[in-house]
């Protein structure tokens, strides 16, 4: 089952505390940019209008217009009508507080109207912006640098944070078959979550290498205890045989003795390859692909002569050479050809060598597409009629060629047929 998660843990808690610190260094750089325009709205204007209130006071009395320059401030009393006194960009503003924009000049404005006169105060603010944009500009400075050195501080953690962890990891693909490295050791992990989980995957493992050990030991026993008996019951039919040399009856008797001895040799023989690691076969008993085609050939021929179908076998020059285990690559293509001919009631059933790929096709009935997703399963059955399966035949190939990690398709031929196509 995919996983819904599409990055490691490590990169997950990575980004999560690269997130944290982006948002908690974004909202101090948003909670001082307000604080700056906090100051700049209410305690600067608040002391521009006590100021302004002062002057109003000071000169209301005054009949005349006035212009009091002081510093970077400017104090005006006009006539409301006549706004002449004013600079141009200052004239004509209702009464409130305003932040005008002159030339490269920044000033703050403020208008009381008294009638018949308006009172203006205004107050270069110009290096007072000037700071304002450097302390703009270092806060969005800091957020950058501070989200860089987020970024690998975030990586740094999520790797000791997670050290335990991926040591674990590290222990288990070390040793996958028993867990038993020296790393590998929950003795060696603190008494906390990881530790449990070393403790748990030791267990496993444990009872992992208890049932592999019960498995080598059961196919030692089977290895002696069936062939043992297989070998003394050969002898026996060997002995009969030479003494039923003048009788037919007791001759096909023996016959088939003999093959129910043979089948059996071959199926403790299948099973023993099973039980035995990928590449622990035994080197002297491999064969090629093609060998093993030809091989199966002449076992089914007479099969194939008896139902009066066309068995045939091809092998493309250049085949693969490679040598596989003779007693499995022959189960699976006995397999195929024993399902091909139980299907096939006229026609042909052909072995096809093409590289590392062998092809069984027959112009039986087909399979089903509904059934064609199940046919390796055990007992499957053909809808043709009741009690038609298809055996444990293909099962058994199934589970041959995954213990290989050889692969098996089936795909239905056009008009009708089927093809097994096996890759080793």
């Amino acid at each position: 089952m995919p996983s819904r998660f599409r990055y490691s843990i490590r990169a997950r808690l990575q980004w999560s505390v690269m997130a944290l610190i982006v948002a908690i260094t974004a909202l101090c750089g948003i909670c001082m940019v307000l604080l700056v325009f906090w100051f700049e709205r209410t305690l600067f204007y608040n002391h521009l209008v006590g100021d302004l209130e002062r002057y109003i006071d000071e000169y209301q009395s005054a009949q005349n217009a006035v212009r009091i320059p002081r510093g970077d401030i400017t104090f005006y009393k006009l006539p409301s009508t006549d706004h002449t006194l004013l600079p141009e960009a200052f004239r004509y503003y209702p009464e409130g507080n305003f932040e005008v924009l002159s030339g490269p000049g920044a000033y703050s404005l403020i208008v009381r109207n008294r009638s018949p006169w308006v009172y203006v105060l205004a107050q270069d603010q110009s290096d007072f912006e000037r700071l304002e944009l450097l302390a703009v500009a270092g806060i969005v400075f800091g957020f950058l640098l501070i989200s860089g050195l987020g970024y690998w501080l975030s990586r740094y953690i999520a790797s000791q944070v997670l050290l335990p962890v991926m040591t674990l990891a590290a222990a288990v693909n070390a040793d996958p078959g028993s867990g038993r490295s020296p790393g590998f050791n929950p003795d060696h992990y603190s008494r906390d979550e990881v530790g449990d989980l070393a403790q748990a995957v030791q267990d496993y493992a444990d009872q992992v290498a208890d049932l592999l050990e019960r498995e080598r030991q059961f196919t030692a026993d089977v290895s002696h205890e069936l062939r043992t008996p297989m070998m003394v019951i050969q002898a026996a039919s060997d002995v009969l045989a030479e003494s039923t040399n003048d009788n037919p009856a007791q001759q096909r008797v023996l016959s088939r003795i003999e093959r129910a001895i043979k089948d059996m040799q071959q199926q403790i023989a299948l099973y023993l390859e099973l039980a035995r690691e990928p590449g622990e076969s035994q080197r002297d008993d491999d064969c090629t692909l093609p060998e093993a085609a030809n091989a199966a050939l002449e076992l089914w021929n007479s099969r194939a002569d008896e139902q009066g179908i066309a068995l045939r076998c091809s092998c493309e020059p250049g085949s693969s050479e490679m040598r596989v285990s003779r007693v499995l690559i022959s189960a699976v293509l006995n397999n195929l050809l024993h399902n091909a001919l139980n299907h096939t009631r006229a026609g042909s059933v052909s072995i096809e060598v093409t590289g590392r790929n062998v092809a069984v096709r027959d112009t039986g009935s087909g399979i089903d597409p509904g059934v064609a997703a199940h046919i390796f399963e055990r007992g499957v059955r053909s809808p043709q009629g009741p009690g038609s399966r298809y055996g444990l035949g293909l099962s058994i190939s199934k589970r041959i060629c995954d213990h290989q990690r050889w692969q098996l398709d089936v795909q239905p031929n056009s008009p009708q047929g089927t093809t097994f196509t096996l890759t080793v």
